[in-house]
């Protein structure tokens, strides 16, 4: 159609019963700077059984399914679904500031060699302190968080796309395996807000997160699979 401008970014946010947040996270990322015409939000709802699906229509958000139960599953059916140029992520429990999109496509319009973009998060429901620690240890790391991260398409596929057999810790290994086709951009101003409720509820699953980052990073194989649904 003449005057339509192809859009250039499509994000992602795979859901399973979030019917107590998703809106936030979609007012978030419906009100941005970036042209509407150049985004799109694609919610994959992984067999949601509450809510969840009535607010994103409400919200006017377009919304697939995917059936096979998992993070991995979901975020490689938002890749599948959508043909954008790049592709970011972030998740149900976040709240991205208005320029979020925007800094994304600025990100890789730097060098083409950029294939990935990754930036930092902030925990909104924490005391103080505790946010301040987790900033220094996210400072040290130089990974892509899966809630904050975007991808070009074309080095995705070159890689082969994302390993369904890698679930928990897949925003690490995505990021180990970006870093063999080019480079990635960590932009430390690029901040997510999103909740702690998986640090507070689920010590197991940070744990089992981490050792997976050893793991992948030695081995290149992840030892642990599956990570509990904390829910509020």
């Amino acid at each position: 159609m003449e005057g339509q401008v192809d859009k250039k970014l499509t994000i992602i946010v795979p859901v399973y019963n979030e019917q107590a947040l998703i809106a936030s996270c979609l007012d978030s990322l419906i009100n941005q700077t970036l042209d509407k015409n150049l985004y799109e939000i694609i919610v994959i709802d992984n067999n949601s059984s509450d809510l969840t699906n009535r607010i994103v229509t409400q919200k006017g958000v377009r919304i697939e399914k995917e059936l096979r139960k998992g993070y991995v599953h979901a975020i490689r059916k938002g890749v599948e679904v959508s043909d954008t140029e790049f592709i970011a992520f972030t998740d149900a429990d976040c709240r991205v500031p208005p320029n979020w999109a925007e800094k994304i496509l600025s990100s890789f319009t730097i060098s083409a060699d950029i294939v990935g973009v990754g930036g930092k998060l902030s925990f909104y429901d924490v005391p103080p302190i505790v946010n301040n620690i987790f900033q220094l240890i996210l400072y040290l790391n130089s990974a892509m968080p899966g809630n904050n991260m975007a991808v070009r398409r074309e080095a995705l596929a070159h890689m082969g796309g994302i390993d369904s057999h890698i679930n928990l810790s897949v925003d690490y290994w995505l990021t180990l395996k970006l870093r063999k086709v080019g480079r990635i951009k960590v932009d430390r101003s690029l901040l997510v807000n999103t909740s702690a409720r998986r640090l507070r509820k689920s010590f197991d699953s940070n744990l089992k997160y981490f050792i997976n980052v050893i793991s992948l990073s030695v081995s290149a194989k992840p030892l642990f699979y599956d990570f509990p649904d904390i829910r509020e």
